[in-house]
């Protein structure tokens, strides 16, 4: 079974749209969304639009909660919450009611994997330092007994974490060794953090136990237009084309 990973789209439509052309050019069987559908970007309906159909599992991220009323937005930066404010009032309020009853994580998939936004123990905590890392791990081995991987998000920063304590930036093909544990995340769709401008997104294997990582183009010019025209801070903009 091959399974795209997409996660924090952030309302970016236009990088959603090429994502989900290079996802159906690649045999894949089902996708899965972890979660931060909106906030930042000027067009919430339409990633939620076309996410909630296509994916068959996803979580909610703590965007999608902001935006929601799930959660205090005092917990954001002056910017994010701008942006949290100027969704509630654009976004449409069916599709506020759909991401309002997004799942919280983390889910066992088919008794093969967990997926979360933030972590395995917390749905808003990053995965960063070595401490946090080291938790997951010992949740993980404590409580989803024969569950070797978990793929989150929220960091916007593509990267595989192995339990031996190797972490890396993937490129490309990587061979998984059965049995042991990796935590995997596939970056962001619609505001990537690590230096490259390009939306991403993920590919596992679970036959072959390969994870594959993808970058795309995508037209950021008429995204930062987009948020521009809006009203949302110009900083969302400028953002977008430095990759941080």
């Amino acid at each position: 079974m091959r399974t795209a990973f997409i996660s924090d789209l952030h309302s970016n439509a236009e990088a959603l749209k090429e994502v989900l052309k290079r996802i159906e050019s690649l045999s894949v069987d089902r996708f899965i969304c972890l979660g931060d559908i909106v906030g930042y970007n000027a067009d919430p309906d339409y990633c939620v639009e076309r996410v909630l159909p296509l994916a068959e599992w996803l979580v909610r991220g703590n965007h999608d909660k902001a935006v929601s009323g799930l959660m205090d937005i005092d917990y954001f930066n002056n910017i994010a919450r701008e942006a949290i404010l100027w969704t509630r009032q654009a976004i449409d309020k069916e599709n506020l009611g759909l991401i309002r009853n997004l799942q919280p994580g983390p889910l066992v998939i088919e008794e093969k994997f967990l997926i979360c936004h933030g972590s395995p123990m917390d749905e808003d905590e990053y995965i960063f330092y070595i401490d946090t890392i080291r938790e997951c791990f010992r949740f993980m081995n404590e409580h989803y007994e024969g569950i070797d991987l978990c793929f989150f998000a929220h960091t916007h920063v593509p990267t595989i974490i192995e339990e031996n304590g190797r972490a890396y930036y993937p490129e490309g093909l990587v061979k998984l060794v059965r049995e042991r544990r990796y935590l995997i995340n596939s970056g962001s769709v619609g505001q990537p953090r690590d230096g490259i401008s390009l939306a991403s997104f993920g590919v596992f294997d679970d036959r072959e136990m390969n994870y594959e990582l993808f970058r795309v183009e995508y037209e950021i010019e008429e995204t930062q237009s987009r948020v521009i025209s809006a009203g949302l801070p110009p900083v969302l903009a400028r953002r977008l084309v430095c990759g941080t």
